[in-house]
């Protein structure tokens, strides 16, 4: 993280010497700059790693934190690229018993969560369907599975005027590396209303909605009150395309695999029809995605992470296009 840029001049006097570490977010950035100068991530994508603890409140105070900070930072970089390499430490508090997966040296196979990759998982599941127990500890049936990779095909879509496509191909053909360019869009997919961000906050709202049947609330009567107070909900209505034609598919996979009388799958379709009656709003496909995961008894934070996992492909696909491409002469 050497050097400064010119248009922000630092005193060294007004700077503290070093980051006060009385917090567990301080600590925590410094252990993440350490770390990640000793397996040489570059110093830029270091203070994303470093950032992602501290999480200033505000463009300016991001900027006033890194400012402030930046001795101390760099010393913890600079610190991690000298030292021996060693295995990444986290603190106690942080460890999980059991937990998530380890390498077992006397097995010298790989846990993940109560099975054994090599003795479990190798030649009996598909990549699909480990990859969703990891996320979610749930061993979907190949079928169910096969239901989900088909909804992750029907929304692998990798149009160039989508928010987080559009970051990853400006890094990418103005020449940053394929890693530049995934942490670019995968930075844009934070967004609270794109991917996975928009299917959770559905997610969370069938549950209130359900809950709220539970009490003998009518469910046309919950959207009346959530339209009467501004509220808005994720999944119904799309900006800049009025109907999201991953919905039609989204039905049409559905009762091919039977899941579509599924409890989740049922509710989304009247809180839909009081939604479009209400406020002329038509359900996207984070909507749909949402019932559906709930219905195999997936969480909200469960359900952002899935979705993130089928729509992350398209990062990746651009950022490996554009990086091959780079800029298009346009002359003659």
């Amino acid at each position: 993280m050497s050097g400064t840029s010119a248009a922000v001049r630092v005193d060294p006097t007004e700077m503290e010497p070093t980051m006060t570490t009385d917090s567990p977010a301080a600590s925590d950035a410094l252990a993440s700059l350490y770390d990640a100068g000793a397996v040489r991530v570059p110093p830029w994508m270091a203070v994303v790693a470093g950032l992602a603890s501290a999480r200033p409140d505000g463009f300016g105070a991001t900027v006033d934190w890194l400012v402030a900070n930046k001795a101390a930072l760099e010393r913890a970089y600079d610190e991690g690229k000298g030292a021996r390499l060693r295995l990444a430490k986290l603190e106690p508090a942080m460890t999980y018993e059991p937990e998530l997966g380890y390498l077992d040296m006397a097995k010298q196979d790989h846990a993940l969560r109560s099975r054994y990759l090599f003795a479990d998982v190798v030649g009996q599941r598909t990549f699909f369907q480990t990859a969703v127990y990891a996320i979610t500890g749930l061993e979907l049936p190949a079928r169910h599975a096969q239901l989900l990779e088909q909804i992750g095909n029907a929304n692998l879509q990798i149009d160039i005027g989508a928010w987080p496509l559009a970051v990853t191909r400006r890094v990418a053909a103005r020449g940053g590396s394929y890693a530049e360019a995934v942490v670019g869009g995968m930075a844009m997919m934070s967004a609270p209303v794109l991917a996975g961000a928009a299917a959770a906050d559905c997610a969370r709202f069938l549950l209130r909605v359900d809950a709220a049947q539970d009490e003998g609330r009518v469910v046309a009567d919950v959207v009346t009150d959530v339209l009467a107070r501004r509220e808005r909900v994720m999944g119904f209505g799309r900006p800049m395309v009025p109907v999201d034609e991953r919905v039609a598919m989204m039905h049409k996979l559905l009762a091919e695999y039977g899941r579509d009388t599924q409890h989740y799958v049922t509710l989304l379709r009247e809180v839909a029809d009081a939604f479009f009656a209400q406020k002329g709003l038509r359900t996207s496909s984070a909507a749909w995605a949402a019932a559906v995961l709930l219905d195999f008894g997936m969480t909200p934070v469960q359900v952002q992470a899935v979705c993130n996992f089928w729509i992350s492909v398209c990062v990746y696909a651009q950022a490996v296009f554009a990086t091959e491409r780079g800029l298009v002469s346009r002359d003659g």
